[in-house]
């Protein structure tokens, strides 16, 4: 009898977003001066992947991934990108870490940090990030947490775990005066996404594909 190891493995499907039945490509709510308020756009296609270290192995581990990725992973409250990755500090010695599909992040990842003392964990298929960007992005979020999105206290490349609208959430600050990433549970994806339309309603929103 053949070792189930052994025989080929047929490709994964596509994953699917759990706001296909909601997301509708548009404008919608107040209409807007010079545009809306808020552009909201599903990242999809991106793999997510959490990396943690093992009791004292974390210095080995950032040695193995900036050799491998040529990526410094971040301290507390902040992420970093090098090249085609993106590293996000979850808390003491743990990192998500994003990546087109097409790179292989995670098998990329299990080689070069599990010798290193890393734990790999594909987190993709319980993900969903959407990106809000729009002058008015900070006021919309801002209904639903408490943290302080001002430039000032929450820079570019700013990471914050925190609850959106009672559901617990990554606030990721990227590049530009006005753009976040929001990761949510996948579960829960219809849920946030509701609450941001309803917030964004006053400033205009578009969904973007």
């Amino acid at each position: 009898m053949a070792d189930a190891t052994s025989l080929p493995q047929a490709p994964l499907p596509p994953r699917r977003s759990p706001l296909d039945a909601v997301w509708v490509a548009g404008d919608y709510g107040a209409a807007a001066v010079g545009g809306p308020g808020v552009t909201m756009l599903r990242r999809s296609g991106l793999s997510s992947v959490q990396l943690d270290a093992r009791r004292g192995t974390a210095a080995s581990l950032r040695a193995a991934v900036a050799g491998a990725l040529g990526l410094a992973l971040p301290g507390p409250g902040r992420a970093a990108s090098g090249g085609e990755v993106r590293a996000l500090w979850l808390g003491p010695d743990r990192w998500m870490l994003l990546a087109e599909d097409t790179f292989a992040l995670e098998a990329k990842l299990r080689a070069a940090a599990e010798p290193a003392g890393g734990v790999v964990v594909d987190q993709s298929h319980g993900r969903t990030i959407l990106r809000l960007s729009g002058p008015a992005v900070r006021e919309v979020l801002a209904k639903g947490t408490g943290v302080d999105l001002h430039p000032r206290a929450f820079a570019e490349d700013a990471v914050a775990q925190t609850g959106l609208f009672h559901l617990a959430v990554t606030l990721d600050r990227r590049r530009g005066t006005g753009t976040f990433d929001v990761h949510g549970m996948r579960g829960f994806a219809q849920s946030l996404f509701e609450s941001l339309c309803e917030a964004a309603a006053e400033f205009g929103y578009r969904l973007s594909e």
